[in-house]
């Protein structure tokens, strides 16, 4: 029993989460690991992107409002946890898929 998780709630919306992925990725037709590795690479290029000019809207916005600054910055900070989050999640979902589907799959024709 995991004391952080005591019902699986979270392993099963996680759970959720990756097939939902994976349904993307297959219909996508990611079928090789180098495909999987420059999604991942486009995955993070589009993090940082989104983390930057998140920073500088936050930064603007405060300078514009200053009697909301806190609010600003606040809202501008949790906006860039949250893609950072997200983002890990779905690198963290295409390396399980490249574990789980692909490499299984190059297992699975070395053998025949």
């Amino acid at each position: 029993m995991n004391l952080a998780d005591p019902f699986g709630r979270t392993q099963a919306r996680r759970q959720k989460e990756y097939e939902s992925l994976r349904a993307s990725l297959i219909k996508a037709e990611i079928t090789t690991i180098a495909q999987a590795e420059t999604l991942q690479a486009d995955v993070q290029r589009k993090k940082r992107w989104s983390i930057l000019v998140a920073i500088v809207a936050t930064i603007l916005l405060s300078l514009i409002f200053a009697e909301f600054r806190i609010i600003v910055i606040s809202l501008g900070a949790l906006f860039c946890f949250w893609v950072n989050k997200v983002t890990s999640n779905g690198k963290e979902y295409i390396q399980r898929y490249v574990d789980e589907e692909l490499k299984e799959g190059l297992d699975n024709q070395s053998e025949k």
